[in-house]
């Protein structure tokens, strides 16, 4: 039987059996359920099975653990019978139940919710019940699930619309749970197919209307003629698992004529239907499982992708509702003692530099220390130092003098290290073809007169000189006003034009 079991998971280790196979085989030997324990609820599907081999292709494609049935597979003494002969007390086959539970039918439900035929109903209980599963406090609408699911479970009770569904993969799997083949051991000329149902006749009926042979007594779809059984096998052998060994030696003895032949195939088929597996590989963890577990591997990555761009789509909408009027705090002022409270609040929670550090600072800066020197000694950083020498940065005591803010070109005049009548000799001497080390050493000699920190280079020169070249004015009609401004702009149309040429 392991070698045979290897076989069958060979045939569905790509892909899972049909949807309406599942559906047919737990609806002929499996249970949905909901219960109550200790501490709450459990919930799961079990499929239960003397052979082993459909569980362990469920469990490797969907989860779950296979168990034993220990009141029915650990009994195994004999007894005396009148005749002083041995025999065994418990004359039953092994039983092997695949239980799913929350944390794993998930996969299972998406792909089999809609191929029941009989228990659609506890199916979609278990459905609602899982969303509500790891929700704690839910517990009315848990308990009007459980008291449904159990009912119709007491009950048997079926939608009559979802026969609309028999299909062969159905059948398939209801013939794996409830299905047999028999041969008469002592008229080889007598053989049966039959499907049992006595909760659901219906089923039976409209499986023979389904494959248009057969006939329903007792409880019992069954098929005598040998035409008729082969067409059943045709179309049944492509996806059995469990009486698949049963079909492959029956059709074999249907198609022969040697009774050696028909007696060795009705052997295989008492073997399959009687002989006892001890399937010993139970509750394992992962091992057998390996495409559930890669399943799960590719839903969480999806999950956490989905996650993801939900949750930029959702920050992206907020940040556009945020703006304007949506913002809670438009059209709010606060008051100047709120706002100091609040950044004092903020450089406190920042751990930003005290008052004592502040003054240190000052008193360096009052010193002619430039911001390298106080950084190097009081472990600033120059910015702050800059902070505090522009005034943006003052005692919690102190009120910071609000000054105005500066244009971007009061900035770049500021941020100058030419002045504005060096900057005009520059470009007078530039226009009329002095070099650029020429012009440096007569600023350095000014500087040097006026007894002026020089630290012009001849980059700010050749800089200004570029810029003349290219047709731009290097200061500010504000700085010199309209007139000198026009007089100086065509002075630079001639010099650029100049320039071009010589270039060309």
């Amino acid at each position: 039987m392991d070698s045979d079991n290897l076989i069958q998971m060979a045939r569905f280790k790509t892909m899972p059996p049909h949807t309406a196979y599942l559906a047919g085989l737990i609806d002929g030997d499996g249970c949905i359920f909901i219960r109550k324990i200790a501490n709450g609820y459990q919930s799961g599907i079990t499929i239960t099975q003397c052979r082993s081999n459909v569980l362990q292709v469920i469990r490797y494609h969907f989860g779950g653990s296979i168990t034993t049935s220990i009141n029915r597979n650990n009994k195994v003494e004999d007894v005396l019978d009148d005749a002083g002969e041995f025999y065994h007390k418990h004359n039953r086959r092994n039983q092997y139940n695949l239980m799913l539970r929350s944390n794993e039918y998930k996969v299972l439900l998406d792909y089999i919710r809609f191929s029941f035929v009989i228990k659609q109903p506890q199916i979609e209980c278990l459905y609602e019940f899982y969303k509500l599963a790891d929700i704690p406090y839910r517990v009315e609408e848990k308990e009007a699930l459980y008291q449904k699911c159990s009912q119709m479970n007491l009950e048997k009770k079926m939608d009559e619309t979802h026969l609309l569904r028999m299909s062969n993969e159905y059948i398939q799997g209801l013939f794996d749970a409830e299905g047999c083949v028999f041969i008469d051991k002592l008229k080889y000329s007598s053989f049966a197919i039959s499907i049992a149902q006595k909760n659901h006749p219906i089923v039976l009926e409209k499986i023979k209307e389904f494959l248009g042979f057969g006939h329903v007594r007792n409880y019992e779809f069954k098929i005598n003629k040998k035409a008729d059984c082969l067409k059943f096998i045709a179309l049944m052998k492509p996806g059995l698992i469990v009486k698949y060994n049963q079909v492959v030696a029956f059709e074999t003895y249907l198609m022969t004529d040697s009774i050696d032949i028909k007696k060795e195939m009705y052997k295989i088929c008492n073997e399959e239907k009687h002989k006892i597996e001890c399937f010993a590989e139970t509750n394992c963890n992962e091992d057998g499982k390996e495409a559930f577990n890669e399943t799960m591997r590719v839903r969480t990555m999806k999950d956490a992708v989905c996650r993801e761009i939900h949750r930029r789509v959702v920050y992206k909408e907020k940040s556009e509702k945020m703006k304007g009027e949506g913002n809670h705090n438009f059209g709010k002022t606060k008051s100047e003692e709120t706002r100091k409270k609040m950044s004092i609040g903020i450089r406190d929670a920042k751990n930003g530099i005290s008052d004592e550090m502040i003054l240190k600072v000052r008193e360096l800066i009052a010193a002619g220390k430039k911001n390298t020197e106080i950084e190097a000694l009081l472990t600033v950083t120059r910015h702050t130092v800059s902070m505090i020498k522009n005034g943006k940065l003052v005692c919690r005591t102190e009120e910071r003098e609000e000054r105005p803010e500066l244009s971007q070109e009061e900035i770049n005049i500021r941020r100058r290290k030419i002045t504005l009548p060096e900057m005009l000799i520059v470009v007078d001497k530039s226009m009329a073809g002095e070099k650029p080390g020429k012009i440096l050493e007569l600023l350095d000699a000014l500087r040097l007169k006026e007894n002026r920190k020089n630290d012009l280079t001849l980059d700010i020169v050749k800089n200004i000189k570029r810029n003349l070249q290219q047709n731009k004015l290097p200061f500010y009609k504000s700085e010199v006003g309209e007139e000198k401004y026009q007089q100086y702009e065509i002075l630079l149309k001639g010099f650029s034009e100049k320039y071009i040429k010589i270039a060309n």
